[in-house]
């Protein structure tokens, strides 16, 4: 006869558990960045940076997208394991976003 108001607390309490555990996770992951992003020793900015100053601060990017029409360029960067990753997109020569994608993994190794 009571068993219903104990199970829908413990659904209540499952439920907030589950969303505690995955706010953190989805918050970082995709995450468009206007604050600066540090690359090494050196901060990248959204609107402040070009094309040249991220190569120069962050070095060659992992994958280079070429833009299509009406889209600019995306730079992609694995800075290695265990260690923050990310999108650069470019519209003409400025950077106009940063995407944090999560940690970078290890090169594989070429044999």
């Amino acid at each position: 006869m009571h068993k219903r108001p104990k199970l829908l607390m413990f659904l209540f309490v499952l439920m907030t558990l589950t969303a505690m555990m995955a706010v953190p996770v989805l918050a970082q992951m995709g995450q468009s960045v206007l604050s600066p992003v540090r690359c090494g020793t050196k901060l990248v900015q959204v609107g402040k940076d070009t094309k040249d100053s991220v190569l120069a601060k962050c070095g060659e990017p992992h994958y280079r997208y070429p833009g299509r029409r009406g889209g600019g360029e995306v730079w992609s960067y694995n800075r290695g394991s265990g260690r923050f990753s990310g999108v650069a997109k470019f519209t003409g020569n400025m950077l106009t976003s940063i995407e944090v994608t999560g940690y970078g993994f290890p090169e594989p190794s070429r044999n």
